[in-house]
């Protein structure tokens, strides 16, 4: 069956498109994907694909939190 959907978000960029999607595993662990879609010259798209479990959430947020500054947003 593969896993389920539970919650997505679009976000339109200038040349690419993030998305970022909760899925639940068949064990009902929840996670994100974080997907990264961008046109290249023949027309089609190339995505990038980043998983991050429910354990390691804390830790990212934590060093996005970090590292915002240095290109000027904060968070």
């Amino acid at each position: 069956m593969g896993n389920q959907e539970s919650g997505a978000i679009k976000i339109p960029a200038w040349q690419r498109t993030y998305f970022i999607d909760v899925k639940e595993s068949k064990k009902g662990s929840k996670y994100l994907i974080f997907t990264e879609s961008k046109k290249n010259q023949e027309g089609k798209f190339n995505r990038q694909r980043i998983m991050i479990f429910k354990d390691d959430l804390p830790a990212v947020v934590e060093a996005l939190k970090k590292v915002a500054p240095d290109i000027g947003v904060t968070l």
